[in-house]
């Protein structure tokens, strides 16, 4: 299965689950239940906040991208020297 079947059938039955939890439940349970969604979003930017970070620690180094943007500021300065501006 792909990422997003997965995605979607564990979104699906913890939302089957947290339903049935919300209606057949009563008392301390019920209060809980309640207020699963809000800790689900709080995990899940916690999670997206740490994914970032981490992709960011470990951001490769790409010589070929560098060349290619060095270019093009080279380029985008000879334009606006050009027009007048001075860089």
């Amino acid at each position: 299965m792909s990422r997003g079947t997965n995605l979607f059938t564990a979104f699906s039955i913890s939302t089957i689950i947290w339903i049935i939890t919300l209606f057949l439940s009563n008392g301390y349970v019920n209060e809980v239940a309640k207020s699963m969604p809000t800790y689900a979003l709080i995990l899940y930017f916690s999670y997206a906040l740490f994914k970032v970070g981490g992709d960011l620690a470990r951001l490769k180094d790409y010589p070929e991208e560098a060349q290619s943007l060095q270019k093009e500021v080279e380029e985008a300065k000879r334009f606006y020297k050009e027009k007048g501006l001075k860089l």
